[in-house]
């Protein structure tokens, strides 16, 4: 083989070895730092965001200062759901996408009894990081399974 045909093989080599690199880099950076939930779905919003995104909320906000006073008696717990959401009136809110369920509870008191908790729910899309529905309220601890409860000594 020539000169000719040997620099020319080469220049093609090293064409497809720079465009190996680049996609390689390529999908490394869509890739990095997106949290995988399980099923290995790619998320953009990971959970600690989630809660940050619905802590946020002027709703949530103002309902944190006014009812959780003792962060001993609270509860901060995200759950993954890959299903549709529909509102407390059933309407459908968002239809089988991925989205966080963020829960914070709060106690309203030390004693070993069944009492009332302060209860902030938000959920929020793993794409967009929109917060697309938030619920505050307070429900008898008994309508939380004892496993969300259990660092708050609920049950």
């Amino acid at each position: 083989m020539n000169r000719k045909g040997e620099s020319g093989i080469l220049a093609i080599l090293a064409i497809l070895l720079l465009v190996c690199i680049i996609a390689a880099v390529t999908v490394f950076v869509m890739f990095s730092g997106q949290p995988v939930a399980s099923g290995g779905l790619y998320l953009k919003v990971d959970g600690r965001q989630a809660v940050e995104i619905v802590a946020q909320d002027p709703d949530a906000q103002q309902y944190l200062s006014e009812h959780f006073t003792v962060p001993e008696w609270r509860v901060v717990k995200t759950t993954f759901v890959q299903d549709s959401l529909y509102a407390l009136n059933g309407s459908l809110i968002q239809e089988d996408q991925p989205y966080w369920k963020v829960e914070m509870l709060e106690r309203t008191c030390a004693c070993s009894t069944v009492k009332d908790l302060f209860v902030i729910e938000g959920h929020v899309s793993t794409e967009t990081g929109e917060l697309m529905n938030l619920t505050t309220g307070q429900v008898m601890e008994s309508q939380y399974e004892k496993q969300t409860c259990a660092s708050t000594v609920c049950h």
